[in-house]
C-alpha cells in the first residue's frame, strides 16, 4: 500500500521516461495514451493529482470517477489487468493521488494500443508507435501467425514440389547427420515436407515449401528470383553479364555460387610445397553470405528482391529486409547474441541440409575470411527496405585478371555445357567469360583428381563440388580414370575427347 511519502519519494525527478504525472483525470485519456506507452516499453507510473509544478494537489474521487478509469483502462488492448491506488492526503481528506504502475514485463512482446493506436516512449515523451515497429512487434509476439513463411497456401500441391530435390535435401540431411538417420524411410514427399517443417499434419502445404522446392515457385509469389550483374568500372552504367533466377531457393543459390566462380578472379599462392588457388574474396564468404541473403530477406512486398551486383572493386549482396528491432549488425559479431533468423523455418532447412554450417555465425565468419585474405573489412549499411553487404577486393578485377592470365581458361565458343533449364531459369546473359563447368571441362583435359578441380575452382566444398561439377556430367563431358571404383582415393576424372 503506497503512503504520500512514496509518491513524494518517485516525483522528486520530475517527469522521466518511466512516469507521468497528470493534474487531474480530466486527462485521463491522455494519461493512458502514456499507459499505453509504458507498456510498449519498458514500464512505468501514471499518476493522477499532481501538477506540472509537482504540487501535489489530489483530487475529488466519486464512484462516477473510479468507474471512468475501468472504462478507459479497458481500451487499452490487449486486455490488462493492473491495480489502481488512491492515496488520501492526509491534510485534505475525500481527496486523493490515484497511481498505476504499467509492468511491461509482466506482459507479452504483442504491441498494445489504446483506442485503436499504439503508443511507445522517445524518452520522456509520448508517440506514436511506426508502423513498421508495430508489425514488428506482431511477428514477434506471434511467429507462427504472422510469419510469411509459415502461412498456409490452398494454391500449392505437391505436384507443385520439385519431388527430386526433396529427396536429395533428406539424403543431404542424413548425410550431415542433421536429421536421423530412420528419416531415411520416409518415401512419401507430404511426409518428408512434415518433417522438414514446411507443412502440416492435415496435408497442408506452406509458403516456405514452395519457395525451398517449388519446380516454378515466381508463379505463384513473383518475388521469389534474384537478379545477379557483372558491371563494368564502379557503377551500374554498363554490365558485361546479368542474369534472373526465378527457381527455388536451392536453384537460387546454386545460380549466384556459379555466377560468383564464373566472375571472380583466382590467384595462386604457395602453400608449403603445393599450390593453393584463391577467389578474389574467399570461397567461405561468398558462400555465407548467399545463404544469409536468401535465408533473411523479407518476403513481405513482392517487388522487392534480392541482388548480386560485382564491379571492378568490390561484391555487393543485397537482401530486402532488416536486423530485429532495437539491433544492428554489430551485436551479432562477439557471438552473444544467438540466431535470429528472420525466416527460422526457411532458415532451419538450409542448416539440416548442410547448405548452412552453423547457427548465428554468418556476419562472423564473412568477416573472419575477409580478414584472413587481407581483405578490407567488409561494410554492411541497411537502407529500407533493404540490407547491403560490401566487401571491396584487394586489387580491381581487371587488374588481378591480366596479373593472373595463366590462370584464366580462354574463352570457349562453343557452349558444351549439357543444358539443364532448371539450373538458371529464365536468364538471360551477354556475358564472353568462361562458366565454372567449361574451367572443368578445359582443366581435366588432363586427368584430375577432386582436391585439384576445387583448388582450381578455388573452392574448399568439394561434396558440393563433385555434385554440381562432376556428378552431372559423367558419361557426357568427363569420363572417371578408375570407373569401377567410383570412390577411390585415386579417382581423377578427365575430360571427353
Amino acid at each position: 500500500m503506497m503512503t504520500i511519502n512514496d509518491i513524494k519519494r518517485l516525483i522528486s525527478k520530475d517527469e522521466t521516461r518511466t512516469l507521468e504525472l497528470k493534474k487531474s483525470t480530466g486527462e485521463l485519456n491522455k494519461g493512458m495514451e502514456t499507459a499505453c506507452a509504458f507498456l510498449n516499453s519498458d514500464g512505468g507510473w501514471l499518476i493522477f493529482g499532481v501538477s506540472p509544478s509537482l504540487k501535489i494537489d489530489g483530487q475529488n474521487v466519486t464512484d462516477n470517477t473510479r468507474q471512468e478509469i475501468a472504462n478507459t483502462l479497458r481500451k487499452i488492448e490487449p486486455a490488462i489487468d493492473v491495480e489502481v491506488e488512491y492515496i488520501e492526503l492526509p491534510e485534505k481528506p475525500d481527496f486523493y493521488v490515484i497511481a498505476i504502475y504499467f509492468d511491461s514485463n509482466n506482459f507479452k512482446n504483442e504491441p498494445y494500443s489504446f483506442d485503436g493506436r499504439a503508443f511507445y516512449k522517445v524518452e520522456s515523451t509520448t508517440a506514436l508507435m511506426p508502423r513498421q515497429m508495430y508489425e514488428e512487434r506482431l511477428k514477434l509476439s506471434n511467429p507462427n501467425r504472422f510469419s510469411w513463411e509459415n502461412t498456409p497456401n490452398a494454391g500449392i500441391e505437391i505436384s507443385d514440389i520439385d519431388t527430386e530435390l526433396l529427396y536429395q535435401t533428406l539424403h543431404d540431411g542424413i548425410g550431415s547427420r542433421r536429421i536421423h538417420a530412420s528419416a531415411m524411410t520416409l518415401h512419401d514427399p507430404e511426409k518428408i515436407l512434415l518433417k522438414l517443417g514446411v507443412a502440416r499434419k492435415d496435408g497442408t502445404i506452406l509458403n516456405a515449401a514452395n519457395v525451398l522446392f517449388g519446380k516454378e515457385p515466381s508463379l505463384l509469389h513473383p518475388q521469389c528470383k534474384i537478379r545477379l550483374a557483372r558491371f563494368e568500372g564502379k557503377d551500374k552504367r554498363f554490365f558485361r553479364d546479368q542474369t534472373v533466377c526465378e527457381g527455388n531457393l536451392f536453384e537460387q543459390y546454386d545460380t549466384v555460387i556459379d555466377f560468383c566462380l564464373k566472375h571472380l578472379n583466382l590467384s595462386g599462392r604457395m602453400d608449403s610445397k603445393y599450390r593453393q588457388d584463391r577467389l578474389t574474396v574467399p570461397y567461405e564468404a561468398v558462400k555465407e553470405a548467399t545463404v544469409n541473403m536468401l535465408c533473411h530477406r523479407s518476403w513481405n512486398a513482392d517487388n522487392c528482391t534480392p541482388s548480386l551486383a560485382i564491379y571492378d572493386d568490390r561484391i555487393v549482396f543485397q537482401n530486402p529486409g532488416g536486423f530485429p528491432m532495437g539491433m544492428k549488425w554489430q551485436d551479432f559479431i562477439d557471438e552473444q547474441i544467438g540466431s535470429i533468423p528472420a525466416n527460422p523455418t526457411i532458415a532451419n532447412v538450409f542448416y539440416r541440409r548442410g547448405t548452412m554450417e552453423a547457427w548465428g555465425r554468418g556476419i562472423s565468419l564473412i568477416m573472419e575470411s575477409c580478414k584472413e585474405q587481407g581483405l578490407p573489412k567488409p561494410e554492411i549499411t541497411v537502407t529500407p527496405p533493404f540490407v547491403n553487404l560490401t566487401i571491396y577486393f584487394d586489387k580491381p578485377l581487371d587488374i588481378s585478371a591480366r596479373e593472373n592470365n595463366s590462370n584464366t581458361t580462354p574463352p570457349v565458343k562453343e557452349d558444351i555445357t549439357p543444358r539443364k533449364d532448371n539450373i538458371h531459369p529464365q536468364s538471360e546473359t551477354s556475358s564472353p567469360h568462361v562458366t565454372p563447368q567449361e574451367k572443368v571441362f578445359e582443366f581435366c583435359n588432363t586427368p584430375r583428381s577432386i582436391t585439384e578441380i576445387a583448388n582450381m575452382l578455388g573452392v574448399n566444398d568439394k561434396k558440393w563440388v563433385r555434385k554440381k561439377y562432376i556428378t552431372p556430367f559423367i558419361g557426357i563431358v568427363l569420363e572417371p580414370t578408375i570407373p569401377d571404383k567410383p570412390n577411390s582415393k585415386n579417382q581423377k576424372y578427365k575430360t571427353i575427347k
